[in-house]
């Protein structure tokens, strides 16, 4: 069960018996399980999933998310109850946790357990606040009540399916479920003739036959490549420690970080495998089934050879077995990874999208150009590693001519211009008249 700070009893985090960060008057716990404050401590106990292994002497325990995931149920005698439960317990989250990404991302750091140290004690920093207080009680009670919509969700999945249906054909279900729902937004685009100002590639449209001929195609490759793939995750996950238990659900606040890393990690195995398929020796043979389509439309995105399905599966499930060990943690991801894969083919550019906020995002303007010329950019995700290997200078000289003819200053956090020419164009006429 899940430790939240509200779940301390008022008692031991009163002020009473306060000790120094020396630790004087620290009292044992079998002094406190002895006294007047024994159903205290005896409630703490059965609620708090924890150990005190980490730290000693008199700097007294550590302890941060991971360890709260630890067995066994261990109260060692000398643990200060008080400062436990307010400061080494305190998992507060606040506004700096958006703060501790970044910094996580740009000093790669690597380790779960110094990832949520680091927020602990960044999230300590700002309890002092009464905003801060009132907002973290605010963000800890939707936390919870997203964890208990998780918990309530997977109790009944594992009560109704055997683990391998759930790792093979359920997982299989949810894929195609988000898949071809992620597609359905943009599919309803194409009937409307308002949304085509937003369309990268205005002038081209695919036809009835085309898209007839990628869905029978898609659910082949489904069928007899992807969910064998899924099927056989069931046999191999256990050697990389992959669970799909009750005991062991992730928490939620885990995805705020896990998932910009997944994409990353996937976003740079993606362009060295994707520039690989377009080897003029190998491109014909494998990549070239995904270029049939020139003007790409939501669900071309996963419409390719047997082959690049299998090794670009690989690149999404790294980050998960890298980072994360529960089923739980991989459906998230799946569900967002499904979602941006379906944005980059869907062939507009809409100005309301949430996605133009992420700085180095490349989404469809950056994957459409690539499916038009056959050349860079070759990211899946951001627009950095095409940037730093030289392989989107056409590209770059596309959306500075669809700015008027000047690149942005923070290319490549920030490079749109117009979706198209005709809409540049259109903006301009706009503009003179009003001048």
């Amino acid at each position: 069960m899940p430790f939240y700070i509200e779940d301390v009893p008022s008692a031991l985090r009163s002020s009473e018996g306060a000790s120094s960060s020396r630790g004087e008057g620290v009292k044992s716990l079998s002094a406190l399980t002895g006294g007047a404050k024994k159903k205290e401590v005896t409630s703490c106990v059965s609620k708090c999933v924890v150990t005190c292994a980490r730290g000693s002497g008199m700097s007294g325990p550590g302890l941060g998310p991971a360890s709260l995931r630890r067995d066994p149920v261990v109260f060692k005698d000398g643990f200060r109850s008080r400062e436990y439960c307010l400061r080494e317990c305190s998992e507060r989250v606040n506004t700096t946790f958006a703060l501790v990404v970044a910094i996580a991302l740009a000093l790669g750091v690597a380790h779960v357990d110094a990832f949520e140290t680091l927020t602990s004690r960044l999230a300590a920093m700002g309890s002092k606040s009464d905003f801060m207080s009132t907002f973290t009680d605010l963000a800890l009670s939707v936390e919870r009540r997203v964890d208990g919509a998780i918990e309530k969700v997977w109790s009944e999945i594992l009560e109704r399916f055997h683990p391998f249906v759930i790792a093979g054909p359920l997982t299989f279900a949810y894929h195609e479920l988000v898949y071809f729902g992620a597609w359905m937004p943009w599919l309803a685009m194409d009937r409307f003739e308002y949304f085509q100002k937003w369309k990268i590639q205005r002038e081209k449209r695919p036809s009835a036959e085309m898209v007839m001929k990628c869905v029978v195609k898609l659910l082949k490759s489904h069928v007899f490549v992807q969910l064998p793939m899924q099927m056989m995750f069931y046999f191999v996950a256990p050697y990389f420690g992959f669970s799909l238990a009750l005991e062991a659900l992730p928490k939620s606040r885990d995805f705020l970080w896990q998932i910009p890393v997944f994409f990353v990690i996937e976003d740079f195995y993606f362009y060295w495998i994707h520039r690989f398929l377009h080897h003029k020796r190998v491109y014909k043979y494998v990549h070239k089934v995904h270029h049939e389509h020139k003007y790409p439309f939501g669900i071309a995105a996963e419409y390719a050879h047997p082959v690049e399905t299998f090794f670009l599966g690989i690149g999404t499930l790294l980050g998960p077995l890298f980072f994360a060990k529960h089923m739980v943690t991989l459906w998230v991801w799946l569900f967002f990874r499904l979602l941006e894969t379906v944005e980059d083919h869907s062939g507009y550019d809409v100005p309301w999208n949430p996605t133009n906020l992420i700085p180095f995002w490349g989404g469809a303007v950056h994957h459409d150009f690539h499916h038009k010329t056959f050349e860079g950019p070759y990211s899946s995700v951001f627009t950095w590693c095409d940037w730093m290997f030289g392989t989107d200078k056409e590209f770059r000289a596309h959306q500075a001519k669809l700015r008027g003819g000047k690149e942005s200053w923070a290319y490549p956090a920030v490079f749109r211009g117009a979706p198209n020419d005709q809409a540049l164009a259109e903006t301009r006429a706009t503009t003179k008249k009003l001048d």
